[in-house]
């Protein structure tokens, strides 16, 4: 990939968010904040799903309301927290959906496809989990060296504040974390983050980094007692919820949340806030390099 770049060839202004890391590195939501800002800027927006685990992911649909057992979880989830306005589209094929998506918008943002050498783009974007590990697989979660940074047009570090976070031996034009702005409760209220504070919890997620989840919470003042951790995308069934002691308050991440239905618990819904590379920003959601 690196010695042979992915085309550039896209129809329309378009910008690919990916990970280095398998399991990803917390890349959606900075796909839905980069969304919104071009929107709001004005322009018909596409988002780009490559809805992972969807059972009936095929040729390109654009996505009317969540269904992630149909189309997977991060789809379903951009689907439920952008606006209207803004189409979310999904299909087995990137480098389709991608078209599908162009001819009907201003701006197409895909959230995935960075080692895609057949989804073309007018700006490549990584994004690296800065207090993930950096082993290779099978060593670690990378796809590929950090040297691959090279080739891509910018760099997005994010969750620089968790512990663990490290610097990268290039240079860096965004630096984001995350921040918890409310918390859903299981009849739909939404309460402020200050819930959280001094509150024992019990938290479940199946997220590429499980510990990242919890660091959050840990910031936001709440005070884990008992910890469920599975792989990204695990699919929990019902059996699995009914085993939860139910003398705490459960937490998990608004994405885990599409893949649990009639989930008893809490949802922590979260945004990213950018740190440093503002004006980095605000070119990418205009689709400029």
């Amino acid at each position: 990939w690196a010695s042979r770049p992915p085309p550039r060839g896209a129809a329309r202004p378009t910008v690919v968010v990916g990970g280095l890391s398998l399991g990803g590195a917390g890349r959606t939501p900075i796909v839905a904040l980069l969304a919104s800002r071009a929107a709001a800027a004005g322009g018909r927006i596409a988002v780009v799903a490559h809805g992972y685990g969807g059972a009936a992911v095929g040729a390109p649909v654009h996505l009317e309301c969540p269904d992630a057992p149909s189309h997977g979880d991060e789809a379903a989830w951009l689907r439920r927290v952008l606006p209207a306005e803004i189409r979310v589209w999904v299909g087995a094929e990137r480098r389709a959906t991608v078209a599908a998506a162009g001819a009907q918008a201003d701006l197409v943002i895909v959230d995935g496809g960075l080692f895609d050498a057949r989804c073309p783009r007018s700006v490549t974007v990584a994004v690296v989990d800065a207090a993930g590990a950096r082993g290779v697989v099978p060593a670690g979660p990378l796809r590929a060296p950090l040297d691959v940074l090279r080739h891509v047009d910018r760099i997005w570090l994010h969750k620089v504040d968790e512990p663990g976070a490290r610097a990268l031996p290039m240079a860096v034009d965004v630096r984001s974390v995350v921040r918890p702005v409310a918390v859903r409760g299981p009849d739909g209220a939404r309460l402020p983050v200050s819930w959280l504070r001094e509150r024992p919890c019990a938290v479940l997620a199946a997220i590429g980094r499980p510990s990242s989840f919890a660091a959050t919470l840990e910031a936001a003042g709440a005070r884990i007692v008992a910890r469920v951790d599975r792989a990204d995308h695990h699919r929990f069934r019902a059996a699995d919820l009914r085993r939860l002691p139910a003398d705490v308050a459960w937490l998990t991440t608004a994405k885990d949340a599409e893949r649990l239905p009639g989930w008893p618990g809490y949802v922590v819904e979260v945004e990213v806030e950018i740190v440093t590379g503002e004006p980095i920003v605000a070119a990418l959601a205009r689709g400029v390099a």
